[in-house]
């Protein structure tokens, strides 16, 4: 009887230790650094129209729309720095877009570093470290 007690504290315990290992996986900036977020501002600026990114950490790719234009590159990552690659972008012109064309492709040639907390992400500038953009991760 003792010994079943004992497998099952031991067993619980167990499981519970794979679960919170699952917590940690999930919540390392990897792991957070994934999936479509709507920017909300570039150099502490509300923008319009909406644009968005996507991060696709399967094959460290970037893609993301300024209101007219798509771009896309690739993207390397070690724990919170950040760098971003050459983009490549369609050069369509659109009238009230362009301001963020050109902010958003300003901004992801300088990210050094990047937070995540409570779903908004924020891009560091790689010298000053002071607040590029802010984005919110868009529910699935």
């Amino acid at each position: 009887m003792k010994k079943i007690v004992l497998t099952s504290i031991a067993l619980c315990l167990f499981i519970c230790g794979c679960n919170q290992t699952k917590k940690v996986v999930a919540d390392t900036p990897q792991a957070l650094l994934s999936g479509v977020f709507t920017v909300l501002t570039i150099n502490g600026e509300k923008i319009s129209p909406t644009a968005i990114l996507r991060f696709n950490k399967a094959d460290n790719k970037i893609w993301g729309n300024a209101g007219c234009n798509d771009f896309s590159g690739k993207y390397t990552q070690d724990g919170n720095a950040l760098n971003i690659g050459q983009l490549a972008s369609t050069k369509m012109y659109c009238d009230g877009a362009m301001k963020n064309e050109f902010a958003i492709q300003r901004v992801l040639k300088n990210v050094g570093t990047f937070d995540i907390s409570n779903r908004t992400l924020t891009l560091y500038s790689r010298i000053e470290k002071k607040p590029l953009l802010t984005a919110i991760k868009n529910k699935k």
